[in-house]
Formats: structure tokens, C-alpha cells, sequence
């Protein structure tokens, strides 16, 4: 790779989570209850993301979050919260298993084609971890619901909230 194709991909990227991260700065709760919520935190890199969801006829209706990650903790996030509504189970873990792929660098495609830019972060693998904290949370919440998903990944410390105040 060139030095100015890998100037390039930088800038790419760096554009990329200022403009995601900019649409998940402020948080976006939804009530506990009726929504539930996990949070989920990756010890490699302290990110830590709060997100809440609702569903309806095994898909979720609304999300919510409150981010406290690095910015490609904050750009997956906003990317899952533009494309959550309608989304089922089946779909999300599709989607999480083309990103972990990207992420390990064995595949550039994906069929949300905005977490392609992930591709550019191999040379950073002490953030992959955030990258998949939100998929990771709303697959627990979908699992939480009784909805078919996969179940948790082992390397992930989860913590419940029910009704609000007791937010980390």
C-alpha cells in the first residue's frame, strides 16, 4: 500500500466516526420499563455502551443508548441505532458476523455497506472489541426477549438496569 492510498484510507476513516460519533454524543434513553436495557463493556479498552430496546413481533421497534466508547464503539453504535427499526434477530447476527469478519480482516463486504469503512481499522485490534459492543448488546436484549439469537459472547461483562438512577 502506498503512502498516500494509506493517507487516504486514514482520512476516509477518521471522517467516517466524526460524522457517527457526532449523532451519538448525547444520549437517547427510552423508559425502563417498558423498554429494557443492557449494558455491555469491553475490558481491552473500557468502552462501555448502555442500550435500550423494544420490540414488537420478534423485531425491534425502537432503540435507544447512552455511549461511553471510543469512536468506533460510537460509530457502530449509530449505525445500529439508524438501521435497528424493523430489524429481527436472524438479520442482526448476519450482520454481526460480516462485521467480525471485516474486523478480523477476512472480508471487506457487507450488506450494510456503511461498516465496510471497518475494514480500515485491522492495524487496531485493541478496539474491535467496542466496534461490537452494541451488536453484542441487542442480541442480548433480543435473547432477553425470548427471541431466537445468539447467545452472548463470554468475553463480555453485562450489567442490567430496570427502572432508572441506578445507571452506572
Amino acid at each position: 500500500m502506498s503512502g498516500t492510498t494509506a493517507n487516504r484510507d486514514v482520512v476516509t476513516l477518521y471522517q467516517a466516526l466524526r460524522q457517527y460519533g457526532r449523532e451519538v454524543r448525547k444520549d437517547r434513553r427510552l423508559p425502563v420499563p417498558p423498554a429494557d436495557s443492557v449494558t455491555v463493556y469491553d475490558a481491552m479498552c473500557g468502552s462501555q455502551i448502555t442500550l435500550d430496546a423494544r420490540f414488537d413481533c420478534d423485531h425491534v421497534t425502537e432503540i435507544g443508548y447512552r455511549v461511553r466508547a471510543c469512536s468506533l464503539g460510537q460509530a457502530t453504535t449509530a449505525i445500529l441505532a439508524r438501521r435497528a427499526p424493523g430489524l429481527d434477530a436472524a438479520t442482526l447476527q448476519r450482520i454481526h458476523d460480516q462485521l467480525r469478519k471485516i474486523l478480523a480482516g477476512q472480508d471487506t463486504h457487507c450488506d450494510w455497506p456503511e461498516l465496510e469503512v471497518f475494514a480500515l481499522t485491522r492495524a487496531i485490534p485493541g478496539r474491535r472489541g467496542s466496534a461490537e459492543l452494541p451488536f453484542l448488546a441487542l442480541e442480548e436484549l433480543f435473547h432477553r426477549a425470548g427471541i431466537a439469537g445468539a447467545p452472548m459472547d463470554k468475553d463480555v461483562s453485562i450489567t442490567t438496569h430496570s427502572p432508572r438512577g441506578n445507571e452506572p
